[in-house]
């Protein structure tokens, strides 16, 4: 879409529609272990029975690319799945199954310390594997967001559950299942109304309301099988309307293994106060009385398989995320960094061995289709060398810019293994996880598979931000392949502005800067930014803002009102306030700098959403990936605080963008749109942006985005 550079650069696309469909020398854990032994089974080796049908899948389309399949049209779902969960006239059986923070990392260093050699574990052996992309509307997803997506197919913001980013109620693919008069289950090794099992189970718009989720989950959703921690949260309150009701209640392992009653109408498990302990500690101090993961799964197959109908059962493998999230941390009273890469090892295994035994169970059945993924990956966990079976790994996790411990999700793909009718579209494919529901209704309705509909998602892909407004002349002058601002994309919808910068940021060093001028001819900010910021408080980014010398770029109209700032390629926290809530953000984030946004001398911290691709930060110098780069959404609200989430009649904003040193000043060659191409490094001297991208979002005037809006630019 790209022609010479000239004064004018028109770029108009078609038009889109945004949403989505309604301690450790001690033996570690093995055969031989304590409450706990593992049997292989089948292995990586086992017999790949295809499962699913031959499936069409729906042109991309105006948004991604082909891998993604994000057409929005009707794909036949089919009907004969060949040997593993062959259709017939039986019900539909739908299973997830979800290693909470089970990155490819954790696949990998349980395969390891099983097998000592990769592809070993038991779900790597189901005939269908594929990736999923997890990004939510905050940007780095949380547990919360991404259940809410898998299970009602509508992206959302980090903490919400069950509901859509304005808080109303979805109706989960639970409540489908429910509603047809089919049986559902929710299994989790974690306290039931935390965020994944809360997510098919529950409403409510704060992920903490533990009491709240739980009586959602009692009182109003009821799925007829609920098993896992939380007795601290299911009061006689919530129990004894599910006795009345007819749930059988539990509360060991025991109980659950007893037979139980034709006439129980329900399953109600709470196993621990809070979360089951973990595998490895169990381990070294036993419970007869906390029941497997894969006991609690197939105790909940056996009840819900005896609705003629069918069932959904959703089954989480909790302990994956939480020992990560707490590598390189010491235990409670030790100074050492506790166990955590075995912790999360054990959690994975135990993990593959419900996998396997659903599996098992799977394959003596017909019309079971079982999808197994995660939420998210968790810690940035890398194996770098196989050791010998039942040895530990050699890995990495993900450090800080300090050296500490990163502890927090990323946005790396995780994968999707599967088998059953319907889950050939995830063969070899990339997928956002609005996908998983997609399948899973397809399945649980008896309808085709519709192909959800792209929006705009802050994933780091940038090939759905439609106008590659600006391309890189000159090769980096901080060096190549390791701080490049390459090309810049813009796109709107109803709700957002979205940006997205392709190229490659380095980790720890320098930083980039966008400008937004958010009326352009207005000239309300400054358009010379050299020393008219001098907010130099506590906050990295404030700093660099106040230290930048960029001189007037001489463009009439031309006046800052807002700076998004990101500092050496930092991912924020899934958990910081960044689309929600207003809040300082020490690494990366908006700010208003003039008033009424925010003061010369007390730059305003703003919410946004932001998200780095795959492979685009780096420690040394690599290749660019073409899509793949920094992406942010700024809520018009924010942009546009009177208008009540709309826009001005004939919106024009003006975008620029340029990369400095983490001291704001020293400005590299590197901007957008681009510096000439002799232009050598500017020192600390002041210098001139030499153009910026006018975006018009509303042409006609009636206050909402086009869909034909035009980028131009200026120079």
């Amino acid at each position: 879409m790209w022609g010479t550079r000239s004064r004018w650069l028109w770029l108009i696309a078609a038009g889109f529609v945004v949403g989505g469909c309604g301690p450790s020398a001690e033996p570690r854990l093995s055969a031989d272990v304590g409450q706990r032994p593992h049997d292989a089974g089948v292995r990586a080796d086992a017999a790949r029975d295809d499962a699913g049908a031959d499936v069409g899948v729906a042109d991309a389309g105006d948004r991604g690319d082909a891998s993604d399949a994000d057409g929005g049209s009707d794909v036949d779902a089919g009907a004969d799945a060949g040997t593993d969960g062959s259709v017939g006239s039986a019900p539909p059986k739908v299973i997830l199954m979800i290693g909470d923070g089970m990155g490819r990392g954790h696949v990998a260093a349980a395969s390891a310390f099983l097998a000592g050699r990769p592809n070993a574990l038991f779900m790597e052996s189901l005939p269908v594997h594929g990736d999923i992309v997890t990004a939510s509307l905050s940007g780095l997803t949380d547990s919360a967001a991404a259940a809410t997506t898998m299970a009602t197919g509508v992206k959302t913001i980090n903490g919400y559950i069950g509901v859509d980013r304005d808080k109303r109620p979805l109706e989960s693919i639970t409540e489908v299942a429910q509603r047809l008069g089919m049986g559902s289950g929710v299994v989790s090794t974690a306290s039931l109304p935390h965020a994944t099992p809360a997510g098919f189970s529950a409403h409510f718009d704060e992920r903490h309301g533990y009491d709240a989720i739980a009586r959602s989950q009692a009182l109003d959703v009821r799925p007829d099988v609920l098993l896992g921690g939380g007795q601290q949260f299911y009061t006689d309150a919530l129990i004894n309307p599910l006795v009345e009701a007819g749930y059988r209640v539990m509360r060991t392992r025991d109980a659950l293994l007893k037979p139980g009653s034709p006439s129980d109408r329900g399953l109600l498990g709470i196993f621990a106060p809070e979360h089951l302990p973990y595998v490895y500690d169990l381990a070294r101090h036993p419970d007869p009385q906390i029941p497997e993961l894969k006991e609690m799964s197939m105790a909940a197959i056996q009840f819900l398989e005896r609705n003629d109908r069918g069932f959904f059962l959703m089954i989480e493998g909790a302990e994956i995320d939480m020992a990560s999230h707490n590598n390189g941390q010491p235990d409670p009273g030790s100074s050492r960094p506790g166990p955590w890469l075995e912790r999360a090892i054990d959690a994975t295994l135990e993990f593959d061995r419900a996998i396997e035994a659903v599996a098992a169970w799977a394959k003596t059945q017909e019309n079971v289709t079982l999808i197994v993924t995660a939420d998210h990956e968790c810690g940035g966990l890398e194996v770098l060398k196989y050791n010998a079976p039942g040895q530990l790994p050699d890995v990495v996790w993900r450090k800080r810019q300090d050296g500490t411990s990163w502890g927090e999700h990323t946005n790396a793909r995780v994968d999707v293994f599967a088998m059953g009718p319907g889950t050939e579209v995830f063969r070899d494919q990339v997928r956002d996880n609005t996908w998983i529901h997609a399948v899973m209704l397809a399945r649980v309705t008896g309808k085709p598979l519709v192909a959800p509909t792209p929006g705009l998602v802050v994933d780091g892909r940038l090939d759905d931000l439609r106008f590659r407004a600006a391309q890189q002349v000159p090769a980096s002058g901080f060096g190549p392949g390791l701080n490049e601002l390459d090309a810049l994309r813009l796109d709107a919808d109803d709700d957002h502005l979205g940006i997205g910068i392709e190229g490659l940021f380095e980790w720890n060093k320098n930083a980039f800067i966008v400008l937004l001028d958010v009326d352009l001819g207005s000239g309300t900010g400054p358009a010379e930014l050299r020393g008219a910021l001098n907010d130099r408080g506590n906050q990295d980014i404030d700093r660099i803002l106040s230290s930048l010398t960029l001189l007037d770029p001489e463009i009439p109209g031309f006046g800052a009102d807002f700076a998004i700032a990101v500092h050496g390629g930092t991912t924020v926290r899934a958990g910081d306030p960044l689309y929600q809530t207003s809040g300082p953000l020490t690494m990366g984030g908006l700010r208003g700098i003039r008033p009424p946004f925010g003061e010369p001398w007390n730059l305003a911290a703003y919410s946004m959403a932001t998200n780095f691709g795959e492979g685009v930060r780096v420690f040394s110098p690599t290749t660019p990936k073409h899509g793949e780069g920094w992406e942010a959404q700024i809520p018009w609200s924010t942009l546009y605080p009177d208008l009540g989430g709309r826009v001005p009649a004939g919106a024009t904003l003006g975008i620029a963008v340029v990369l400095v040193n983490n001291d704001g000043g020293y400005t590299s060659n590197q901007a957008l749109p681009p510096f000439p191409a002799a232009t050598e490094n500017a020192g600390r001297a002041g210098i001139a942006l030499p153009g910026l991208i006018a975006f018009q979002v509303d042409s006609n005037g009636d206050g909402r985005p086009d869909e034909n809006a035009v980028t131009k630019l200026i120079q």
